[in-house]
């Protein structure tokens, strides 16, 4: 943070742990599969995810709040990249995956100005 202050540039940190990226990050891209499937800046992303697989990533942050408590893992196993499932591949497994889901790549649909979701259902899971 000081580097980037003293320089004024910018910083792309790749990671898994989203844990880490709330004191580091402006806006986040979220991936999956090889795909952008959410982009937000930081705090309406903590606050309400707009993709389901976002939504289990969060879920699985350790919290002190819930200690001793056992951690969320999303279920399944991430997607052979050399075969990579029809539709939305995060859709087997997805908790709210339906029929369309399975045929039809969604594309990265405009939430607002500053966000995207790339799920036919970003309604329904950012008011979850």
């Amino acid at each position: 943070a000081d580097l980037q202050r003293e320089y004024n540039m910018g910083l792309i940190l790749i990671t898994h742990d989203l844990g880490v990226v709330a004191d580091v990050a402006d806006k986040i891209a979220v991936m999956y599969a090889g795909r952008i499937v959410e982009t937000a800046p930081v705090k309406e992303l903590y606050r309400a995810p707009a993709h389901p697989y976002t939504k289990g990533l969060l879920e699985s942050i350790p919290r002190l709040d819930r200690k001793g408590q056992e951690l969320y893992a999303i279920q399944g196993l991430p997607p052979n990249m050399a075969r990579v499932p029809e539709g939305c591949a995060f859709h087997p497994r997805c908790p709210a995956a339906r029929d369309i889901c399975r045929t039809e790549l969604p594309p990265l649909a405009e939430v607002d100005d500053a966000r995207g979701s790339a799920c036919h259902f970003w309604k329904e899971t950012i008011d979850a």
